[in-house]
Order: C-alpha cells, then sequence, then structure tokens
C-alpha cells in the first residue's frame, strides 16, 4: 500500500515569513539570481489569513495566484512605472 500524500502542485513556492520589505526583495532577487529567472518560482509573504490555512492549501492558493500573474501580468500606469 502507498502511503504517499499527493503534492499539491508541482509549482516551484518560497513562502516568506518575518522579514522586512527590503530583506523580501533581496531574496527574491537573490533566489532569482541563483536560479535564474525561467525557474518560474512564486513568492508569497504570509499573512493572518495564510497563517491558519494548511500547507497544501497555502501552497495551491499561491500557485494559483502566479498562474493567473504569470499570464495576466499588471499594466502600470506611466506615473507608476517611473515611482
Amino acid at each position: 500500500m502507498d502511503t504517499k500524500q499527493p503534492q499539491a502542485e508541482t509549482q516551484k513556492v518560497v513562502i516568506l515569513h518575518g522579514f522586512t520589505k527590503d530583506q523580501i526583495f533581496a531574496l527574491m532577487r537573490a533566489v532569482k539570481r541563483e536560479l535564474g529567472t525561467e525557474a518560474d518560482i512564486a513568492f508569497a509573504m504570509t499573512t493572518p489569513h495564510s497563517l491558519g490555512m494548511q500547507l497544501d492549501e497555502l501552497i495551491k492558493d499561491v500557485s494559483q495566484d502566479h498562474a493567473y500573474l504569470r499570464d495576466n501580468p499588471p499594466v502600470r500606469k506611466k506615473n507608476e512605472a517611473d515611482a
């Protein structure tokens, strides 16, 4: 009998907790620099809601959000891009 639990997603996910905004961006840049942007890694910060979720559900939720944003990138207004 196989007792392995199925993986929630095959998406690579990095969940960050307790870091400052500057530290989060530094970690994201470091991971992307080391693994390359083609690695397609989803990054997420914990929230009060996510801290109460089961890990498999959190990974699924982050993966779905990442896929949506990858396929539908937000459009930046000219003045937002300059900020």
